[in-house]
């Protein structure tokens, strides 16, 4: 094998050194082992941790299979040790990572293969670096020390793309085949062609010499056709035979081979990427072509673990399952998603109740999922239409496949623990009327098919056959490769003109690994009538929760050009119900399938707001039964348990939602008993800060954090090197606000007092930090943190929001924070976009503080652009994560991502009414713009607010005075109710109920009692 010398560090320009927050790291040149020079690296992570970074330039070509040389050697202190490979443009990374790196050894010897690189983060979204201009050695913080590198070499390791047959027991009929790369090699997959069809059964066995015994790479036992691929994980080796494991089933004769290496395929998934390059497209799901792929969540008001169906129609009915996937046969061509037009829909705006829809000339399909029954099942209908056309007037033949395979919907680029790329299928079994998948219910046709049949996909290309009418035969199969595959089918006739449904249902959740007697009784064993299904109870169920009241008039009435902007808001929150799990609200269905406080804080301020803080108090009850003995609250909670990641804003945002829930209306019996919940997170809020009120925090150096909260990793910006945040700080602030409020309602006046004065302190210290960081610094607007002195508009919208402290901010830096914001907004999405990669819809939680701070027009634009920015539009949903390129093979975070849909639903809520805390006020109208009036009256009956629900009717404005009317079962606020809706002009005289009104300012007129009808003239 062929090696490259890449650094000899005779010097030292190629080399610069990067370090983070108070972290230091210098560069120098000394004797390394045998003489030679070394590179020399002094780090020092102080008292903060963080990272250091040594940096080499280089342009390197990559071969196919590759090794990195090094030697290291290190005396010191680091958590650990990372080596990063760095494509062109800086975008997409690879990484080796130690965390058991030896920081107290001598000179050794480090040797990493191409697979040793893990994809780290890019566009890319994964596959192996083929070209590099940049390789970069990182240390991890936690103390100091120093580390040498030495005779840094590449070696070549690629095989022979045919390496030599050099033994067979016969060239027609072989029972084994021998291949020699000529040395040893990496390789990645095997490609076999043979001359005849039929089975042929094989394993494929390795050697590095021929003194050494054979050892055994993989299995083929379902083996047929003429083309097979195999792919060999971490093979390694310089010879190769292939063996048949039949006897009465020789090898065919070998026509051609090929072997490829590894950085062709470093996973399964990557080597069934390369099948589907050369498959026709819609073969494999789209993920497999590389490409981002959308799904959306279905299940139940307050269902369990929700099923996800994806953009091109495939549905995975639980976490990390195969995907159940539709294709079409129309008597001339076998129809994929590949092949069609598809848009994507909902059966009834806003309804979660998804459907995908599939055109190719005359022929529909339109796939439509919802859940229902207790314990939930996931029903799946395909409609097949066929329209009239001059040159199709006969009826015709179609088949409906709908197959089960290894896959889920969501792509490896989207992996935590299970979640993403493959759902290993070992065994398959048609029995009981059901298909069953590793010993659970997969799915239950609802009409008797045509057929069913199993097998595996090293049988060969699956989707060629079934285009070539070569249907599965088996009734169960055993994969010890996890490779099963299944079909089901049903012949139909149509019309010209006509359609016909088909129906499945499947389990939801446990239930599945049960017989299909024991959950579905008799109703689904015997199968329902053609298209009975509880299609109608759905519906109901989900305009019932969405308070969509068809049959007792409208309670919500808006223009058209509103209309979306609250279906959206609508669907958000549905989206809120479906990914919960139990109390648990979880931001995601797959992959975020986990509970933040965070997240559920902003979840559960919506869902009050949208009339459900039942869900809202039953998640703050199950989340408070996670706080430990000394009042800390753990960020997060999932399935193995609380995850104790230092975050202090967990604290003031468990209080929040309990207190939130009160405001609106919850139970004051299940609200006391969590008041000690409240008291042991102040507890705990006060000793943190007790940790900055020493005199090390009073010296000039540390001023800045005198009075705060420690630092945290609360931003996700913050992971690597943990600051003091402000968020952190405001939520606290929001916190200690409401349980003074809970102890004044539960008569705890010594509680009461307490509170107030910490809040109080607490707040004189933040202020004056934000303006000593600003001056420091030299800013104009409002920094986020104190070490980093960061522009981060998203973080402090929340100041202005949910925790309501905009009006104790200084106002100037707080507008040239805001401008700031809407200045990088339009540059990046304007007419002329200026070059970006991605982007965050968190953003949409400006648009409340725009609101608040009167920019009318500007939070309009925001939250406009968002509507827009729904992927896909018609499911109102969002990621985490939006990339330049909607297509790129990149980590999105979750879809629906219910956090970011809660913050559009309560932004679109504020455009109505808010509430106002600096005195204690309703805002109403105060973000609807003109434009609305204009098109149509706006009326809102019941809306939740926290003095009881409100009633809004504005009427069409054409001219003249705008007419408002205002009514409701609530308590008037202290402060009064503020109506500020969008004039032309200036407001020139308010009437309130006939009588001419100077309780106004220039936005807007104040009303002390209800019900009103106000008349503003501009």
């Amino acid at each position: 094998m062929r090696h490259q010398m890449l650094d000899v560090f005779g010097d030292l320009p190629g080399w610069s050194a990067i370090a983070s927050g108070q972290s230091r790291l210098d560069l120098g040149l000394e004797a390394g082992p045998n003489e030679g020079p070394a590179l020399r690296l002094d780090f020092d992570f102080g008292t903060d941790g963080g990272f250091v970074v040594a940096r080499r330039r280089l342009s390197l070509r990559l071969p196919g299979s590759f090794a990195l040389h090094l030697e290291l050697s290190a005396q010191g202190q680091a958590r650990g040790i990372e080596i990063k490979l760095v494509a062109p443009g800086d975008e997409n990374v690879w990484l080796w990572r130690s965390e058991s790196f030896d920081f107290q050894g001598g000179w050794h010897s480090l040797e990493l293969n191409a697979r040793a690189f893990a994809f780290g983060w890019g566009p890319a979204g994964g596959g192996s670096p083929d070209e590099i201009d940049a390789i970069e050695i990182a240390l991890l913080g936690g103390g100091k020390g120093s580390l040498w590198l030495a005779d840094l070499r590449l070696e070549d390791r690629t095989p022979p793309e045919r390496p030599q047959i050099i033994a067979s027991d016969g060239p027609d009929a072989p029972a084994w085949i021998e291949l020699d790369c000529g040395a040893i090699c990496d390789y990645s997959a095997l490609y076999l062609t043979w001359e005849t069809d039929g089975p042929h059964p094989f394993r494929v066995l390795a050697r590095d010499g021929s003194d050494e015994g054979w050892r055994r790479l993989y299995e083929s036992p379902h083996a047929r056709g003429r083309q097979n691929a195999i792919y060999l994980a971490d093979g390694c080796s310089r010879l190769l035979r292939i063996e048949s494991l039949n006897d009465r089933l020789p090898l065919p004769r070998l026509l051609d081979h090929r072997l490829s290496p590894a950085a062709d395929a470093r996973s399964l998934e990557e080597f069934l990427m390369r099948l589907a390059e050369t498959s026709p497209r819609g073969a494999y799901p789209r993920w497999l072509d590389r490409e981002q792929i959308e799904w959306t969540a279905i299940d139940r008001p307050d269902g369990q673990t929700p099923a996800i169906l994806s953009e091109d129609g495939a549905v995975e009915v639980g976490r990390a399952w195969p995907m159940i996937e539709p294709m079409l046969w129309t008597g001339e061509m076998l129809l994929t998603w590949g092949d069609c037009t598809i848009e994507q829909g909902l059966i009834e705006t806003p309804l979660p109740i998804p459907q995908v829809i599939w055109r190719r000339a005359a022929w529909q399909l339109v796939i439509t999922a919802f859940a229902q029954g207790e314990p939930g099942w996931l029903y799946l209908g395909y409609r097949i239409a066929r329209q009239v056309t001059e040159e199709n007037p006969a009826p015709a033949k179609a088949r409906l496949y709908l197959l089960l395979r290894p896959f889920q919907v969501t792509p490896p680029w989207q992996r935590h623990r299970e979640i993403g790329g493959l759902a290993p299928i070992h065994r398959l079994a048609w029995e009981e009327g059901g298909l069953w998948a590793d010993g659970r219910l997969a799915l239950v046709p609802l009409l008797q098919p045509s057929g069913v049949g199993v097998g595996s996909l090293d049988e060969g290309p699956w989707v060629e056959r079934l285009a070539a009418g070569l249907l599965p035969q088996a009734s169960a199969i055993d994969d010890p490769n996890g490779l099963g595959c299944a079909a089901v089918w049903f012949d139909l006739e149509l019309a010209a003109g006509a359609e016909e449904t088909v129906w499945l249902a499947a389990p939801l959740g446990e239930q599945a690994g049960q017989g299909l007697g024991d959950i579905a009784g008799e109703t689904l064993a015997l199968r329902l009538p053609h298209g009975e299904v509880p299609l109608e109870q759905a519906i109901a169920e989900w305009r019932g929760v969405l308070r969509i009241d068809v049959a007792g008039g409208t309670p919500t009435l808006l223009s058209a050009p509103a209309r979306p902007y609250w279906d959206a808001a609508q669907g958000a929150i549905a989206h809120v119900l479906i990914n919960r799990q139990g109390p648990a609200l979880q931001p995601g269905p797959r992959r975020y399938a986990r509970s933040w406080i965070r997240d559920g804080a902003a979840m559960a301020a919506a869902l009050n707001r949208f009339g459900l803080v039942d869900v809202s108090l039953a998640f703050v009850e199950w989340y408070a039964g996670f706080q430990d003995t000394a009042g800390r609250v753990p960020c997060c909670v999932d399935d193995q348990g609380p995850d104790w990641l230092v975050e202090h804003d967990s604290l003031g945002q468990l209080i929040f939602a309990i207190a939130d829930a009160w405001r609106f209306g919850a139970d004051p019996a299940r609200i006391a008993p969590l008041w000690p919940a409240v008291c042991k997170a102040v507890d705990h809020l006060e000793r943190l800060r007790a940790e900055r009120l020493t005199p090390e925090y009073q010296t000039p150096q540390r001023r800045a954090c005198f009075g705060l909260l420690p630092e945290s990793a609360s931003h996700e910006g913050y992971l690597a090197h943990p600051v003091h945040a402000y968020w952190d700080d405001l939520w606290a602030l929001r916190g200690l606000k409401d349980a003074t409020e809970l102890a004044e309602a539960l008569g705890d006046e010594v509680q009461a007092g307490r509170c107030a004065r910490l809040r109080a302190e607490l707040a004189a210290d933040l202020y004056r930090s934000i303006e000593q960081v600003a001056a420091a610094h030299g800013l104009e607007d409002l920094p986020a943190s104190v070490e980093l002195a960061d522009h981060d508009p998203v973080a402090l919208a929340v100041a202005l929001g949910l925790v309501d402290e905009g009006h104790r901010l200084p106002q100037i830096p707080l507008r040239r924070t805001f401008e700031r914001f809407i200045a990088r907004f339009r540059a990046m999405h304007g007419p002329d976009p200026v070059t970006w990669t991605n982007f965050t819809p968190y953003e949409i939680r400006v648009a409340s503080a725009l609101i608040r701070i009167g920019w009318r027009a500007e939070a309009h634009e925001v939250l406009g652009f968002y509507l827009d920015a729904r992927t896909p539009p018609a499911w109102n949903q969002w990621p985490e994560i939006i990339w330049r390129d909607p297509r790129a093979p990149a980590h999105r975070g979750d879809l629906p991502h219910s956090w970011i849909g809660a913050e559009y639903a309560l932004a679109v809520r504020d455009l109505f009414v808010y509430e106002r805390d600096s005195d204690r006020s309703l805002v109403i109208a105060a973000g609807i713009p003109l434009e609305w009036l204009q098109a149509g009256p706006i009326r809102l009956r019941g809306l939740p607010t926290a003095y009881g629900p409100l009633d809004i009717e504005i009427a069409p404005w054409t001219g003249g005075a705008l007419v408002v009317q205002l009514g409701g079962d609530l308590s008037l606020p202290p402060g009064g109710i503020w109506v500020c809706p969008p004039l032309p002009g200036p407001l020139f005289s308010v009437r309130i109920d006939g009588e001419e009104s100077r309780d106004v300012d220039a936005s807007g007129a104040r009303v002390r009692a209800l019900p009103a009808r106000l008349e503003l003239l501009a």
